[in-house]
């Protein structure tokens, strides 16, 4: 038989995400290779959970279940100090595709200020236009009453008689 790893009591408060979500759960032990998780839903056995304590993200398989307990083990080896918040570790690499680091959806309130802003530099283009085409339009309208005379003079002074 295999000898057991070391294992650290601990009672540290964390976040669980399993194929129901994401729930608070509380890491009771741990080890170089896994951890006792007690959650108010313990997931099923073979599942693949996120257990997630301060910057650190634990992706684990569970391989036990007991009522609201289960036990969960771990593919790469975890620093039980920083963990437990002993120890000067490192963290665990973020999880790229982890909801909480993704930008988030502006609130009603921003995507109201956004719309507003839009609406504002769009009236500005559309007075600025209408502006432009009302100064061509009187340009055209002085040139046109200001040509018609002067076309007139033109005509008498090159007609001699």
């Amino acid at each position: 038989m295999k000898p057991r790893e070391p294992r650290k009591a601990v009672l540290i408060d964390a976040r669980l995400r399993a194929d129901c979500g994401w729930d608070d759960a509380r890491i009771l032990n741990i080890s170089k290779r896994g951890l006792m998780v007690r959650a108010p839903k313990a997931p099923p056995r073979g599942t693949y959970v996120e257990i997630c304590r301060g910057t650190h993200r634990i992706v684990a398989r569970v391989v036990w279940v007991s009522n609201d307990r289960f036990g969960a083990r771990t593919q790469d080896p975890l620093p039980v100090d920083a963990i437990a918040g002993g120890g000067n570790s490192t963290p665990a690499p973020a999880n790229r595709n982890d909801r909480r680091t993704a930008p988030r959806r502006p609130s009603h309130a921003q995507q109201h200020d956004r719309s507003r802003r839009w609406s504002r530099r769009a009236e500005f283009a559309g007075v600025v236009a209408m502006g432009c085409a009302a100064a061509l339009l009187a340009f055209d309208t002085v040139r046109d009453t200001l040509s018609r005379p002067l076309t007139q003079i033109e005509a008498r002074l090159a007609d001699p008689g």
